[in-house]
Formats: C-alpha cells, structure tokens, sequence
C-alpha cells in the first residue's frame, strides 16, 4: 500500500545530514563581489498599503524588465540575471514577493489570506511601475512568481510588453475550482502543496523558524549547483527572521483567486509570452508542462533548456541568460529597446521624410 510522502520527513532527514551537506558547499568558490547582496540598489516603498522592498539597477529610461521570484526564494534568487539583463541595456527591478523578505508579511488565519491573492499581488507590481513612471514592462517570473506574472498580463495586459516564465506554464481559468488537493492529485510531485495550505506547517520543529529555514534551504539548495554556503546562510537568516508564514499563504489563496478568475474563463491570452522549461525541472516535470492546456494563447512561443533542475536560474544561469536575450533582442528593437512594431513604424516615418525631402530637393533643382 503507498502512502502519501511527507515534507516534514524531507525536512528531517536533511536536518539529520547538514553537517555533510555544509561540508560540500564550503568547497564552492566564494561569492562574486558583484553578486553579493549588499552590492545591488536596495530601495523600499509602499504598494497595496503594504511595504515592498525591491532592488533597482540600469538605466531607468531604458525598458522595464520586472523580476518575480517563487517559493521559497527572494529577490536574491535572480542575481544573475539583474547583472546580465543590465548589462544588455534594460532597467531591472527585482521585488521581494508580499509576505517574503524585507518586504511586509501580513498575518492571516486559516484561508482569510485577501493580500496574497494574485490580483492584489499583481495590482500592487502594476502600482509600482506607475510610481515609477512606467507605462509598460516585461514581467519574468518563476515558480510562484511565475504565477503572478501569468495573472499581471491576464488582469494588466495594456502594463505588459510581455510575459515570460520560468518552469511554471499558466493554468487556465476554469468554471470549476482547482485546490491544493486537486492539483497533488493530477501530479503527485505536488504532494507537499496540502501541507503548505494547512496551519499545522507553522508549528513544525516547535515554531522554531530558524530550524525549519535550516532544512529547507538545505534541501533545495545544499550541495547543488548555483547556490554557495554564503548564499544559502543568506536565505536561512532571512527566513529565520521573518518565518514561512507569509510565502505559505500563497498557497492558501487558491479559492480566492478562482473567485477572481471567473470573468476570464475562456477568454483569449493576448500578452506576447515565452515559457521557457527546464528539461530536469524534478517539480515542473516536462510531462507535467506538456499537458497543461495552451489553447487560449494568442502569442505563446516555448523552449527549452536542457540543464539545470527547479532553480535553474541559477544552477543553469549563463543558459537562461541567453535565452532572455534570445526572446527579448526579438520583442525589442536591439538598438532602440522599444517595441519592434514601434521600431518599425518609426524607421518607416524617417524613410518617409527622407523620400519627401528628396523629392523637395529635386523640384528645386528643376
């Protein structure tokens, strides 16, 4: 007979192994200068009456690319990806997600959880490209970032020039509600999802935040690619501080968001988007990917990348790189960073003028 695993037995068996696994990443060179935390442009505001706290690099009067991370990551979890998109000429912003981070994690009990939901998670990134003087931007998203991404371009498509996700494709709105339990139960690499929604979460390991961020970013960093020691005490001194409990509630808001939703059932996904799969992703498996439904987008291109497992940003980054330059130098005037049809319609105005004027010039010498 099987029985369903258990996050907490994971979690468990790592604590019981963080001695070997430290080992291991004290043999990984250290962090870059220019990847170190304290060396981005930290700055802090207020959307949806919440505190948000995001990092802000290139040239703000270039195209806006937005960052949203997943769970249980931070603004930190695109490192690489802030340095590479400014270095090919774009004004990055890279948000600490509601509930994670410096950024404000409102207290909520049982599924009472109105902040975290998507729209209001996406109304407050729309609010922030306004304070900023942003018209419009492309939102890259991972994991659950990748969701809140997904749903700006559903709920904001006139704030988009594009979408583009990481690992996690859009789930389709539907007349009937999809939960934690549904989804554990189409794929069984989500098993850990109705944990997540439960309160009982929270009490593990006594409430002691600190050794529930130890195993955790053990697991899923410890001993792999991307992520040094340095790295990972980062990650585990954040959490430690400010616990899981806003990051989980993401997971409690799918009633809401179905709720929320319901308007868009069938209707068309107009924002240019690129999805872009990690071929070892062990959560968002290729096979997961490929079913789910496609049919409602009007510009979806998808791709892969054959390295890298679920962080693959970072254990994969040069890879995703370029695949980000890839789409965007397509979405993008290379040289102008405005969109081609733009680009376009002004390089036909100046052939324009250049035609009248020659012929101005030819009259006048007749």
């Amino acid at each position: 007979m099987s029985t369903v695993p258990s996050m907490r037995t994971y979690l468990e068996m790592t604590l019981a192994n963080v001695a070997y696994i430290d080992a291991a990443d004290a043999a990984k060179p250290a962090t870059a200068p220019e990847y170190e935390p304290s060396s981005f442009n930290h700055k802090y505001t207020t959307l949806g009456g919440h505190k948000y706290h995001y990092v802000e690099e290139g040239d703000s009067n270039n195209q806006t690319v937005v960052l949203i991370h997943g769970f249980p990551d931070l603004w930190y979890g695109w490192r690489y990806q802030i340095r590479h998109l400014v270095s090919q000429g774009f004004h990055v912003i890279a948000v600490d997600d509601l509930g994670s981070g410096e950024t404000d994690q409102p207290k909520c009990v049982g599924l009472d959880v109105e902040p975290y939901s998507s729209k209001n998670l996406a109304t407050n990134l729309v609010e922030l490209l306004d304070q900023l003087n942003v018209d419009k931007a492309v939102f890259i998203g991972h994991d659950w970032g990748s969701f809140i991404a997904w749903k700006a371009g559903m709920y904001f498509p006139e704030r988009c020039h594009a979408i583009i996700s990481i690992g996690n494709p859009h789930r389709q709105p539907t007349v009937s509600p999809t939960g934690t339990k549904e989804l554990a139960a189409e794929n069984p690499l989500f098993f850990y999802m109705p944990e997540f929604e439960g309160s009982e979460i929270e009490s593990w390991f006594d409430g002691n935040a600190k050794t529930f961020a130890t195993g955790f970013f053990n697991m899923v960093y410890g001993g792999k690619p991307g992520t040094n020691a340095q790295e990972k005490q980062y990650y585990i001194d954040t959490f430690s501080r400010t616990s899981f409990h806003g990051a989980l509630n993401y997971y409690r808001a799918f009633l809401i968001n179905h709720k929320d939703e319901l308007p868009y059932v069938g209707k068309p996904y107009t924002v240019p988007s690129l999805l872009i799969k990690a071929e070892g992703d062990q959560i968002l498996t290729p096979d997961y990917v490929r079913g789910v439904p496609y049919d409602l987008f009007v510009d979806l291109e998808q791709s892969s990348i054959v390295v890298g497992g679920h962080y693959v940003q970072n254990e994969a980054a040069d890879e995703v790189n370029q695949e980000l330059t890839r789409y965007l130098n397509r979405l993008f005037d290379e040289k102008l960073k405005i969109p081609k049809t733009k680009a376009q319609a002004q390089k036909n105005a100046i052939s324009q003028e250049v035609q009248e004027q020659s012929a101005q010039t030819v009259a006048c010498e007749e």
